[in-house]
């Protein structure tokens, strides 16, 4: 396979780098892509890093990612992200858990994004599901079936315990390939 991968925001610092809670959106989401890069090139698959590190607005950041993803022909486009908006930071003992976002019921990467967030959600997380969203500029924007995965919540203390980048990559890649 050929695939795109990226972490969805700019580095910590800067202008639109992403969520930030217990732990840090740009930092986490760039740790996962990584390793999920590491993997799936280890499988032998062709991978593009196409993460964007000095885009000077939230749009700039959007507009060079895909920019960047539109130069490779592949079979599907990954943009790695973390959620937050729940203010959970004692902790309730449950996990907010993990989503997966395409463009529409009928983009392939669909069956993909159903078994990546099945897989994440086998590490402990609740699974919040595949849902579709045709304003996300990623998922309308690239050329290949794309799919926007929110890792876990920055602002969950449940999701930041159970949360680890290398595990969080390895169920990634487990739903990408169809192998746990």
């Amino acid at each position: 396979m050929k695939i795109n991968v990226h972490a969805g925001h700019n580095p910590d610092g800067k202008i639109a780098c992403g969520a930030v809670g217990l732990i840090k959106e740009s930092t986490e989401a760039r740790k996962v892509k990584k390793e999920v890069i590491r993997l799936l090139r280890k499988k032998g698959h062709k991978v593009y890093d196409c993460t964007c590190t000095n885009g000077t607005s939230q749009t700039d950041v959007l507009k060079r990612i895909v920019t960047k993803c539109n130069k490779h022909k592949v079979d599907l486009d990954i943009s790695i992200h973390f959620n937050c908006g729940v203010r959970d930071k004692k902790g309730n003992g449950k996990t907010t858990g993990t989503e997966v976002y395409v463009y529409s019921e009928k983009s392939t990467a669909k069956p993909v994004a159903e078994r990546v967030v099945k897989d994440i959600a086998a590490l402990g997380f609740k699974n919040r599901g595949v849902k579709i969203r045709t304003d996300l500029y990623v998922l309308h924007r690239t050329n290949s079936p794309a799919m926007l995965i929110e890792c876990c919540f920055v602002d969950d203390k449940d999701d930041v315990k159970l949360y680890d980048a290398k595990t969080m990559a390895a169920a990634i890649v487990s739903g990408i390939l169809g192998k746990n």
